[in-house]
């Protein structure tokens, strides 16, 4: 599953930029582990992606849960804000 969502997101792109990705051989692909948090419903699926791809990108351990669900909310909100004031 992995390598096909790796194959898509890099056709994405060279469909978008005209290249490949970046060092895309080096990428590590990383299946479920234990203690990862997942969501207990069904619309809250983009929240925990971003909150992923944050924690993930900053290289941090994973500590949100459902439990903090609005709170991520927020700080997604809060991100796209200062994006939208810097242009």
């Amino acid at each position: 599953y992995l390598e096909a969502l790796l194959h898509f997101i890099n056709d994405k792109h060279i469909s978008k930029k005209g290249v490949p990705l970046h060092d895309i051989d080096e990428w590590e692909l990383v299946g479920h582990k234990q203690g990862i948090p997942s969501q207990d419903n069904g619309v809250d699926c983009g929240v925990f992606t971003c909150m992923f791809a944050d924690f993930l990108s900053r290289d941090l351990p994973i500590v949100f849960s459902q439990e903090h669900i609005n709170q991520c909310r927020n700080l997604i909100a809060l991100s796209i804000l200062r994006v939208s004031t810097l242009t």
